[in-house]
């Protein structure tokens, strides 16, 4: 709950330069008197609490008047209560193919980043931590996990426990291309074989988790470097499928193209030892990949646009980071309920209460002649 101020009328609050201007002229202006030859005899008479106080009444109808300007731009206190409301089910459908381990960065901005010591982040690690922020940063939303490369399988259903969620995400190990002699197995125990781009199997799999979801807003979220390669279903059949419900029912699909490919690298391996290449300061060596990878944004465009979404093209970690954080301020904006109270009738009271105090002793004990 938070608390402020505001006026109804704020244009009223002009007049207060009216009144100030009054009071500067009144008391600019010379008072009437009378000429006399000395002023040694009223040096003589004492100061009696009447003349020391005989400013009294002037300052009082100058306070009224400020007051009584204030009631008439009407304060009001506004109290905003934030509303969790009863969230949104959504599911994350995250690309864990083999070009997720490309890095979209210059030559010179990755020796800049081992330069201090450290290793660039590749496709996956990046959206894996934004994904974490995100996570982080919900508080009554059911999000769930699929993760997809040459098939695709639901890693957690939707939940809110955020803790188990995040333990997944970290426990995602990507295929880095190696495999263990004569069988078709990550050396690296990747969680999933990273030789396809099953996106039509991943958004049904997603799909199926939130279509008897009971909340009002549902959404599917699908992080992608890559276009359709492998998998069951074709990409468009559960765009196609969500676009014929009611709206009522529908699931908006937010889509993201990771990579551009025009500063792509992947890191280099030893052809030898089948091992990461490293230089003589031991760390990774990068280079440009044989072939390009395919891509196709204009699948994504017409996927998020058939289901209400929005597409993002995030060329690179940071174009990700900033893409992601629009769609949280667009799509999971906090509801504030205000209330008004409004004030001005203690206001009103005071200034008139401030007039009658000073009306009073006008005609009677600060009463002045003529």
């Amino acid at each position: 709950m938070t608390s402020g101020w505001t006026f109804e009328h704020p244009w009223f609050l002009l007049a207060l330069f009216g009144v100030a201007a009054a009071f500067w002229v009144r008391f600019r202006s010379r008072p009437a008197a009378v000429k006399v030859s000395t002023l040694q005899v009223f040096k003589q008479v004492p100061r009696t609490w009447r003349v020391r106080l005989r400013w009294l009444p002037d300052a009082l109808r100058a306070i009224a008047l400020i007051v009584l300007v204030i009631a008439l731009a009407r304060p009001q206190r506004i109290d905003q209560e934030l509303l969790s409301g009863e969230g949104i089910d959504m599911m994350i459908a995250l690309d864990m193919s083999g070009s997720m381990n490309a890095i979209d960065m210059s030559s010179a901005d990755i020796q800049t980043v081992q330069d201090n010591g450290l290793e660039p982040d590749n496709r996956f690690e990046a959206a894996r931590k934004i994904l974490k922020d995100f996570i982080r940063g919900r508080k009554s939303d059911r999000i769930g996990l699929v993760v997809f490369g040459s098939e695709a399988y639901l890693r957690f259903p939707p939940t809110l426990d955020y803790v188990r969620l995040l333990n997944a995400l970290d426990a995602l190990v990507l295929d880095d291309g190696r495999r263990m002699g004569k069988v078709d197995a990550c050396q690296n125990h990747c969680t999933i074989g990273g030789s396809g781009t099953a996106i039509g199997d991943a958004l049904n799999r997603a799909y199926l988790r939130l279509e008897k979801a009971k909340s009002r807003s549902k959404m599917l979220i699908l992080i992608t470097d890559g276009k359709q390669e492998g998998g069951k279903m074709d990409p468009l059949t559960v765009p196609k499928y969500i676009a014929s419900l009611p709206e009522k029912d529908r699931v908006r699909v937010f889509t993201f193209q990771v990579g551009s490919g025009r500063e792509t690298r992947l890191p280099a391996i030893d052809p030898l030892r089948g091992e990461p290449m490293t230089d003589r300061f031991g760390r990774k060596v990068y280079q440009r990949p044989e072939r390009p990878f395919p891509t196709d944004p204009e699948l994504l465009r017409q996927i998020a646009q058939q289901t209400g979404g929005k597409f993002y093209d995030s060329y690179d970690a940071k174009k990700f980071a900033e893409d992601f954080k629009d769609l949280e301020t667009t799509t999971f904006s906090v509801k504030v309920h205000t209330n008004r109270s409004e004030l001005f009738h203690g206001w009103l009271l005071a200034g008139l209460a401030l007039l009658l105090i000073e009306q009073l002793l006008r005609r009677s004990v600060l009463r002045t002649f003529p």
